[in-house]
C-alpha cells in the first residue's frame, strides 16, 4: 500500500509499505483522508523525541471500514481500559496510552489503518471528510472547556490563533460566550479569529496591538487559554488572566519555558493542563460537528497524499489563511 513516511526533519517520501493485519478486537479501515496536526509538524520538523523517523505520523481520519464499507472516523487515542485513570473516566491519562503516529504505532499517511473497534464511529453522509477529520482537534477544545467548567458570562482569552485557538473561539461562541480575545502575530490568522466573531484580535507584535490587548483585558480575563506553547505565550495567558482567574495550558510547542510564578502566586492564579480528551469528549466534539455547530471548511485545503511534502511544508512555511490541510489518500 501508498504510505506517506516521515524520513528525517523536514522530509516526508512516499513508500509502498505492507498493508497491516488486524489484530483481534480491531477494525481495519481504508483510509480517505488525513488531517496535518500542530503534533505531526512537531514531528516533521524533528522537534518530538517520540516522532523518530522512519514513521508514519497523522492521527486525524476519516474513511471506511473494510469489513462494511460504513464511513467512520476513529479516536485515535488508544488507553488499556483496565488503569485507574481508565477506570475512572480518564482515558486521556491512561498509564499506557497510545496514539496513531506516535512511537512504534504507525499513523493514517496511508491507504489502511487498524484500530481498536471501540475506537471506531460511524458518521452521517450529509457530514463531508474535510469536516469530520476535525472531530480529534475540537475533542481537545471539549476536554478544555469541561476540565476548565467556567462560570456562566465569563471573559475569555486566546494566545495563539492557529487551529486549536480557532477552534476553542468557535467553541467559546457556541458556549455564549461575547467577550473573546485573540492575540497572535499574524495579521492573517487574526483576520480570521475577527471573521470567526473574537471581540477583539490584537497584534502583539506591535506596540499598538499590545495595548489594545491590555485595554481589553482591564484587570484581567476569567479563562485565558495558551494554544501556542511557546514561552513568550505562556506567559502572556498568565499576564491577561485575572487575580484568581484561570489559566489553561494546551499547547505543546516547547517542552520547557520561565514563567513570572512569584506574581502570579501573588494573583492566586489558578491552573490547569489540558491534555487530549476522553471518548466522552470525543462523541460531544463529533456531535457538535454532525450538528453543524463547529466549521473549518472555509480554511481548510486539502492535497493528494503524494503531494505531502508540499502539504507540510506550505503549514509550517506559509500556511495563511490555511487552519487545517487535508491529506486526501483514497
Amino acid at each position: 500500500m501508498r504510505a506517506l513516511v516521515y524520513t528525517a526533519p523536514h522530509q516526508v517520501s512516499m513508500e509502498d509499505r505492507p498493508r497491516p493485519e488486524p489484530a483481534p478486537g480491531d477494525c481495519e479501515i481504508a483510509v480517505a483522508a488525513a488531517g496535518i496536526c500542530g503534533s505531526d509538524i512537531s514531528g516533521f520538523l524533528g522537534h518530538s523525541r517520540r516522532r523518530i523517523p522512519p514513521l508514519v505520523l497523522g492521527h486525524e481520519l476519516v474513511g471506511r471500514r473494510v469489513s462494511d464499507g460504513k464511513r467512520v472516523v476513529a479516536n485515535p487515542l488508544i488507553s488499556c481500559g483496565r488503569c485507574t485513570a481508565c477506570l475512572s473516566g480518564s482515558q486521556n491519562i491512561c498509564a499506557s496510552w497510545r496514539l496513531l503516529g506516535l512511537d512504534k504505532t504507525e499513523g493514517c499517511y496511508q491507504e489502511f489503518v487498524s484500530v481498536p473497534a471501540a475506537q471506531i464511529y460511524e458518521i452521517p453522509d450529509h457530514l463531508t471528510d474535510a469536516q469530520a477529520v476535525v472531530a480529534e482537534p475540537l475533542a481537545n477544545i471539549v476536554h478544555l472547556f469541561r476540565i476548565a467548567a467556567p462560570l456562566p458570562f465569563f471573559r475569555m482569552g486566546i494566545v495563539g490563533g492557529g487551529t486549536m485557538g480557532s477552534l476553542a473561539l468557535l467553541t467559546a461562541k457556541r458556549l455564549g460566550v461575547r467577550d473573546v480575545l485573540v492575540q497572535d502575530v499574524s495579521e492573517v490568522r487574526l483576520a480570521t479569529a475577527r471573521h470567526m466573531g473574537a471581540s477583539v484580535a490584537a497584534n502583539v507584535s506591535t506596540e499598538q496591538g499590545r495595548a489594545e490587548a491590555r485595554a481589553f483585558a482591564g484587570p484581567g480575563l476569567d479563562l485565558v487559554l495558551d494554544a501556542s506553547g511557546v514561552g513568550p505565550a505562556r506567559q502572556a495567558a498568565f499576564d491577561l488572566c485575572r487575580p484568581g482567574g484561570l489559566v489553561v495550558l494546551l499547547g505543546m510547542g516547547q517542552e520547557r519555558s520561565e514563567i513570572d510564578f512569584v506574581t502570579s502566586i501573588r494573583k492566586e492564579h489558578r491552573v490547569a493542563m489540558s491534555f487530549a480528551y476522553t471518548p466522552a469528549d470525543f462523541e460531544r466534539a463529533l456531535k457538535l460537528l454532525v450538528d453543524g455547530e463547529v466549521d473549518l471548511r472555509p480554511w481548510t485545503v486539502e492535497l493528494p497524499l503524494a503531494q505531502g511534502q508540499q502539504a507540510f511544508d506550505t503549514m509550517t512555511q506559509s500556511p495563511g489563511e490555511t487552519l487545517k490541510m487535508l491529506l486526501r489518500v483514497h
